[in-house]
């Protein structure tokens, strides 16, 4: 499969665009920043902005999947998940690419009974605009008309991976490796089996 990640150089990031090749993909990374992804690992490197909406369509075209892991540009940022998020969807539309995996944060929307009390503290208080930048972004990709998944992600952490990962819509979920957390969106992004769903992950 032939996938492209957008915000390949972040710390999550640089897991997925390695994990999807040692999955086999074809991948492209999409950053600001090429020196800082070794192309010498087989990634073929793209140079653009997400916020260059020309940029994004080219490095979209002949894609068969995007996963988006963008960040945002701190605290005070409420928008950069959200515009990123729509130019790659307009640039998806124009090339027929259908398969979109989103990063989202557990918490957001209908997840807010599964995080603990802690972090619904930090979403209200410090990570109030990134909360809406992602609630903005989820409903950009729910009526993008493409064939997506949300995943909300527990905390982060750099734990070595484990393998266990549980998907869940119910309980609680509190943590989950970076590398954990880059496996199941690679094979989210090619299996599919939370089509059109927002589906929270933790280990």
């Amino acid at each position: 499969m032939k996938l492209i990640v957008f915000g390949a150089t972040g710390k999550t990031g640089q897991h997925v665009w390695r994990g999807a090749l040692d999955l086999g993909h074809e991948v492209t990374a999409f950053t600001r920043s090429p020196d800082r992804i070794d192309a010498s690992a087989g990634v073929r490197v793209v140079q653009g902005d997400v916020a260059d909406a020309d940029a994004v369509a080219g490095a979209v075209a002949g894609q068969n999947g995007a996963i988006v892991v963008l960040g945002s540009n701190g605290l005070r940022d409420r928008t950069t998940l959200t515009s990123g998020t729509s130019r790659l969807v307009e640039g998806m539309k124009l090339h027929r690419v259908e398969r979109l995996v989103v990063l989202s944060a557990a918490g957001v929307g209908d997840s807010w009974d599964q995080i603990p009390l802690l972090s619904r503290v930090m979403f209200k208080t410090l990570l109030r605009n990134i909360h809406a930048d992602h609630t903005a972004q989820e409903a950009v990709v729910r009526s993008s008309g493409l064939d997506w998944t949300i995943v909300r992600a527990a905390v982060l952490s750099d734990d070595p991976p484990s393998g266990d990962v549980v998907a869940t819509n119910t309980g609680r979920v509190t943590r989950i490796g970076r590398a954990d957390l880059a496996d199941f969106l690679v094979r989210e992004a090619a299996e599919g089996a939370y089509r059109g769903q927002a589906i929270s992950v933790t280990s």
